[in-house]
């Protein structure tokens, strides 16, 4: 009887086998594997402690149980590296808010402002129109005292709500545009991202004479002339300052909202398709399914993109200038404060913001 020639992947199979198989032999019989042997008896003997204790445990918990138990041991390194490099920080300089943190030879001294009065305090550091230094001492002068801090927050404020609702609307309409079918998309969507990629350094300084961001040139003037247009036929002056403040941030409004338009884009082509089967049967325009169709399914995507955007405007903002200054003037307690305050009223802005757009936000089920 002829035997069967063995194909190329079962020699290769016979082969490994009969050396894994050799390996095996040696292990057993030589003394390394006699060592190592030993050394797992020893690793067996010092971790049975937890071994009893996973046992009587861990093991008679329900898996779902034991599901969560394991996701927070994999989590402690995360939790533990949180608290070293995020949460001391916070809360070290949560103190120096309502502290006079000064530097000496000997270290940092952090003196909270309730325990001492002016009088204890060098002048030269402390001079200010208010009579007594109390616990919130560092916060009265930054929003009562301070020229500067107060202005720049309302300014922030004003600018943050109206970036927000300026680079929403335009993401959404450019997203809603790069999503058709035409010629060209690829290189739309592109160029539209392509400050995002670039962080508007190399594009500033490529655009740095262009009439959308020089002052001293004829679009501004413009804008300027168009101004005056707008208060000789009785437009308010709020309203004149906020348009023409959008046409002057044309360049900005495109340079940051590279992000929004990719997420409203994921967002569009993620609708299902026979909505809007189902929405030209019955005779809808292209304006009513954007209205009925595309708008609701991409409210979703809206709180993120509008968190975002808030927070992106934030770290913008002109007020980190002023902030920093204190910093650099060794007045770390006022710092502080400042930089407290510019949070919690920008975690204020961005929970109405959100709390009034999530009323709006509509979720479908697909199942349906």
């Amino acid at each position: 009887m002829e035997l069967e020639k063995k194909s190329l992947k079962e020699k290769i199979v016979e082969f490994f086998s009969g050396l894994w198989s050799k390996f095996l032999n040696w292990y057993r019989t030589s003394k390394f594997g006699a060592i190592v042997q030993k050394v797992g008896w020893f690793i067996e003997f010092a971790f049975w402690p937890l071994a009893w204790i996973k046992a009587r445990t861990f093991d008679k918990l329900r898996f779902d149980v034991q599901k969560r138990v394991v996701s927070i041991i994999f989590l402690l390194p995360v939790m533990l590296g949180f608290i070293i490099f995020f949460a001391y920080p916070l809360i070290t300089s949560f103190i120096y808010s309502f502290s006079t943190v000064t530097i000496s030879p000997e270290g940092v001294n952090v003196l909270f402002n309730t325990f001492f009065s002016k009088s204890d305090l060098s002048s030269q550091l402390y001079d200010n129109p208010l009579t007594n230094v109390n616990l919130f001492y560092n916060y009265s002068y930054a929003l009562t005292v301070d020229a500067d801090f107060p202005v720049e927050l309302l300014n922030t404020l004003g600018t943050t709500a109206s970036d927000c609702a300026v680079i929403t609307i335009f993401s959404l309409l450019i997203a809603v545009m790069l999503n058709g079918n035409f010629k060209g998309r690829a290189a739309a969507r592109a160029i539209f991202f392509l400050p995002v990629i670039f962080n508007s350094e190399a594009v500033s300084a490529a655009l740095v004479n262009s009439p959308l961001t020089n002052p001293n040139e004829d679009a501004l003037t413009a804008l300027f002339d168009m101004g005056q247009f707008m208060t000789g036929i009785g437009i308010p002056q709020f309203l004149i300052t906020f348009l023409t403040g959008i046409t002057d941030g044309i360049y900005d409004t495109i340079s940051y909202s590279g992000i929004q338009i990719l997420i409203f884009l994921t967002a569009i082509q993620s609708v299902p398709k026979h909505l809007y089967e189902a929405a030209k049967i019955e005779g809808a325009t292209a304006y009513e399914s954007f209205w009925k169709i595309t708008l609701p399914m991409v409210t979703p995507m809206m709180i993120p993109i509008i968190v975002f955007t808030i927070v992106d405007s934030f770290l913008r903002s002109d007020i980190n200038e002023i902030i920093d200054l204190q910093y650099t003037n060794s007045d770390y307690g006022m710092h502080a404060a400042m930089s407290w305050s510019y949070v919690i009223v920008s975690i204020a802005l961005l929970g109405i913001i959100v709390g009034i757009f999530s009323k709006w936000v509509f979720y479908y089920d697909n199942k349906k």
